[in-house]
């Protein structure tokens, strides 16, 4: 048996014993609890490395209602914001996670200034040090500046955020003295449980976990769709976990929205087994289904997201064994069409030629996700004609006349910040060139 089919062996073994099933060739692991919530509250998951009872729906603040323009270029709609983040915490979520970089640092002084009126024994707050941090004076100077943001003396769970390359981890981590930094914050009870959040490959994430220190969690990229996705890893990345049996911080369980509009034939046999459960439901209770997961992090931006994923999380079940093989089954039923890998994340944002990278791909995506994407080399008939009008209509009020693919230059900066590995200038050019071809016709 090679290392990977052990690796799927252990993992359905470790998934069995959540559901109940035999694993009897399974050795003894340390006793994962979930604990169901009072009152419509969401339901608790235990950290066996101290204790903690984080709410197994994290909310993650990367995703806040914006006026004035996008998470990049708007401002937090705080009102609707407060409220969101007030009826989580009374629905009994406890885990918020937040950035330096979300929506330019005000996400952080959002949370804080939410959270502050309740106790603070009574929440876990999450932050990260951010990727394009230098030196140890400036991450001395960021993480004095979190904590005063969030108004908080301590951070519960702080990771190193956004680990996609070695050399970057070993300038800033390990030669510049960050690493030691953060652990000396940690004996100092700045930090309770230091961590990372992991965007690289394999190697890399071996690397990352042989080195000389001992950490107290992880967060990695993990959904139904990439489960089984060889580019994805996702995994082989939750059963190396597993095997250590670090808890893990699920991000993006929804794949940044992908996974609501799904293919009407996915939709079909989702529902043909589980007429009542959303399409949220299922990407959220898969990843909580696993036994190592501590929390699974969604990105709400609207009161209606708070309200059902609480719903989904109270009084918790996890999928059973054959509703877990059904979507892997819907996976590869997706991955027959073809639409571009954009979790909406804006990472690679801004493009320094004023490439709107982030609208055009959403644009073509929802295109995607509602089957209107018209097929120019199929038969131009009346179907063809009113995808065709569709398609540029989004395209003409969703991209600015500045921001249009065609200014790619293809110097690539985008790539290497792209959490999915998209080659984005060759993603660019595809929807250049669709839309080029089908407006061309329109003449």
């Amino acid at each position: 048996m090679t290392r990977a089919e052990a690796l799927r062996s252990m993992a359905a073994g470790v998934v069995a014993g959540a559901f109940g099933l035999s694993a009897c060739s399974e050795p003894k692991r340390t006793e994962q609890v979930t604990i169901a919530g009072k009152d419509g509250r969401v339901s608790l998951k235990r950290n066996p490395r101290n204790g903690d009872e984080v709410s197994l729906l994290g909310f993650g603040c990367m995703r806040f209602p914006t006026v004035g323009g996008d998470r990049y270029t708007g401002r937090i709609d705080r009102e609707p914001t407060r409220e969101m983040l007030e009826y989580a915490y009374q629905r009994g979520v406890n885990y918020y996670d937040t950035a330096w970089m979300y929506h330019r640092g005000d996400s952080e002084g959002m949370v804080g200034e939410v959270l502050k009126q309740y106790p603070r024994d009574s929440f876990f707050l999450a932050d990260k040090m951010p990727p394009e941090t230098k030196t140890l004076e400036q991450a001395k100077e960021i993480f004095a500046t979190q904590l005063q943001r969030c108004g908080v003396e301590y951070f519960d769970y702080y990771l190193c955020h956004s680990i996609s390359r070695q050399y970057v981890f070993q300038n800033l981590y390990l030669n510049q003295g960050v690493l030691e930094y953060l652990l000396e914050e940690k004996r100092r009870g700045r930090i309770r449980q230091l961590g990372f959040s992991f965007h690289g490959d394999l190697a890399l994430f071996e690397w990352l976990l042989a080195q000389p220190v001992e950490w107290d969690f992880v967060q990695i990229q993990m959904n139904w769709l990439d489960w089984r996705d060889e580019t994805r890893i996702s995994e082989k990345l939750y059963n190396l976990l597993a095997e250590r049996e670090l808890p893990v911080i699920v991000m993006e369980p929804i794949r940044g929205g992908s996974l609501i509009d799904l293919p009407q034939s996915v939709t079909t046999m989702l529902r043909e087994n589980d007429p009542t459960m959303t399409a949220a439901a299922w990407a959220l209770k898969f990843c909580a289904s696993y036994p190592y997961v501590l929390t699974v992090l969604s990105g709400m931006s609207r009161m209606e997201h708070v309200v059902e994923n609480c719903d989904t999380f109270t009084d918790f079940q996890p999928l059973n064994s054959e509703q877990i093989e059904l979507l892997h089954r819907a996976a590869e039923q997706y991955r027959n069409n073809t639409r571009i890998d954009c979790t909406d994340c804006l990472y690679c944002m801004p493009c320094p030629y004023g490439v709107d990278i982030a609208a055009i791909l959403r644009t073509y995506n929802r295109c995607f996700d509602d089957q209107l994407l018209p097929n120019p080399d199929g038969a131009h008939d009346e179907e063809y004609l009113r995808r065709r009008r569709i398609l540029l209509n989004r395209y003409k009020n969703n991209v600015r006349p500045d921001g249009r693919a065609e200014r790619c230059i293809g110097c690539n900066q985008c790539s290497p910040k792209c959490p999915q590995a998209l080659h984005i200038p060759t993603e660019l050019k595809r929807v250049e060139e669709l839309v080029e071809r089908v407006r061309q016709e329109w003449k």
